[in-house]
């Protein structure tokens, strides 16, 4: 796969994908898989993901994770096109970008898909024809990026991983905290995370953290350390089993598969301990690896 994440690109005779892609779900899997299937006529595959959003906007994934998601099973060509939302006009879009930098033939897009009726308008002007994707639906409503994010805030993951298609993923670095696990034999791995990036409900989740092409099982707490501390910032610590190595500045890809309880205070940091170790028992029998 291709990665472009700037604006001077040219391709020709493409079959193309374009939009947010936020979260990479099933929805946009079977337009992506449709996409793969035509391109085999001789097209180039490309998937454009509009890159741009406001401070305060929460996202399901970032452009990192969206990589990630698509390395395998995507497309030739993956482009990062940065848009400013309030002055993006999709009928230059459609011209500049489709037409005259990917010289794009085919158009692959969802039935509700609302830049459908522009796509329609211009596509015998710019010789592209449409393939129009029925809408995946899942407990009987359309999979979107709002319902999925709406079940991830809520603590529901298995939920968000049925319409995701995935696990919820969570890429970062390994930051250093006040290493207070290791008192009692526990040592925590300290996710660092973007600011706009959608955190789960407050909790403790089973997971499964990849560090350089190894994957290891682990329990991740999220959100406050009222048994610990005082500090009214959010952590996203994971405690990996059979795991000794310092990984302080490595990349880390955390899968977020299940909730185990709510965020408790104990009175000690013994009390921690044995609490963890009855979740361990939990992530040994149920993280998939």
């Amino acid at each position: 796969m291709i990665y472009i994440d700037k604006a001077d690109f040219q391709i020709d005779s493409a079959c193309v994908a374009f939009g947010s892609f936020e979260g990479v779900h099933t929805g946009h899997r079977a337009v992506i898989n449709r996409l793969l299937e035509i391109s085999k006529s001789g097209l180039t595959s490309v998937v454009l993901c509009f890159d741009g959003h406001s401070d305060e906007e929460q996202i399901l994934t970032t452009s990192e994770e969206k990589r990630e998601l698509l390395s395998e099973n995507g497309p030739e060509v993956l482009i990062f096109y940065e848009i400013d939302k309030q002055s993006f006009s999709l009928d230059q879009f459609i011209k500049e970008v489709l037409a005259d930098k990917l010289g794009a033939k085919v158009i692959v897009t969802g039935k509700n898909d609302p830049h459908l009726p522009a796509l329609r308008e211009h596509s015998k002007k710019y010789g592209f024809s449409i393939e129009e994707i029925e809408t995946v639906n899942i407990g009987g409503e359309a999979v979107t990026s709002q319902r999925i994010a709406t079940e991830i805030t809520q603590g529901s993951l298995e939920k968000a991983t049925e319409m995701l298609g995935h696990p919820y993923l969570m890429m970062g670095e390994v930051m250093h905290g006040k290493a207070l696990g290791r008192t009692v034999g526990m040592p925590t791995a300290n996710l660092g995370v973007g600011e706009n990036k959608l955190i789960p409900k407050h909790g403790v989740y089973a997971t499964l953290s990849i560090i350089e092409g190894e994957s290891y099982k682990g329990l991740t707490n999220i959100g406050l350390r009222p048994s610990v501390d005082s500090y009214r910032y959010v952590t996203i610590e994971t405690y990996l089993l059979n795991f000794a190595k310092d990984i302080y500045g490595k990349k880390i890809q955390l899968e977020v598969q299940g909730f185990i309880r709510e965020v408790q205070k104990f009175d000690n940091l013994e009390q921690v301990k044995n609490q963890v170790e009855k979740d361990l028992e939990y992530v040994k029998n149920n993280v998939k690896q």
